[in-house]
């Protein structure tokens, strides 16, 4: 098989289930640097300084979504190692498609729950023992008033943004960046 073929630039979620295992903050982690390169469990566990042990359930869990694939074995002192790879650099939760098989309550709630998981992470940086506070942290809320054709407008320069910065730098520190742009059902003025 070969390693650092190219990976699909985007593919749906196919399932509910596929994205709650998204949704956990370990499992994007994994995700997203199986998306640079194909790496073992060996190689995710000490870039994410967790035991390896540990990752074998969650790796299961995404290949068995499809969010991931293995791309490599070979023998290693008798013990198939295997080396995993992103099926695609971005991931896209189709509405439609997750209606057949969930109601849009379930599919809010999902999609909520990786927001949720942002919020976590960031109260986790408050937390004794943690990094020292970012300057340039960024928290914003905001509404907008925009036409559907504005709206998508946005949409398509926010994702053109978050890829231009996709590839990592070199020494570069990991960041996490969440976005959410939805129709708003409340009366912001």
């Amino acid at each position: 098989m070969i390693m650092n073929q190219e990976i699909l630039a985007v593919a749906p979620v196919q399932s509910l289930d596929a994205l709650r295992a998204l949704a956990d903050g370990q499992r994007h982690r994994m995700v997203t640097l199986l998306m640079d390169e194909a790496l073992t469990a060996k190689e995710l566990a000490e870039r994410l300084g967790i035991g390896r042990t540990r990752l074998y359930y969650h790796l299961a869990m995404l290949d068995g979504h499809g969010l991931i694939r293995t791309v490599d074995t070979r023998m290693v002192s008798g013990i198939v190692e295997r080396k995993y790879r992103a099926v695609a650099r971005t991931f896209r939760v189709d509405r439609a498609l997750l209606a057949s098989q969930a109601s849009e309550a379930e599919v809010s709630e999902a999609q909520a729950s990786i927001l949720d998981a942002v919020a976590n992470d960031l109260r986790a940086l408050g937390l004794p023992g943690t990094q020292p506070p970012d300057p340039d942290l960024l928290v914003s809320r905001t509404f907008l008033r925009l036409s559907d054709a504005r709206r998508l407008e946005l949409r398509m320069r926010l994702c053109a943004l978050v890829e231009e910065y996709r590839d990592a730098d070199e020494g570069g520190r990991e960041v996490e960046m969440a976005l959410a742009l939805f129709a708003s059902t409340g009366n912001a003025q």
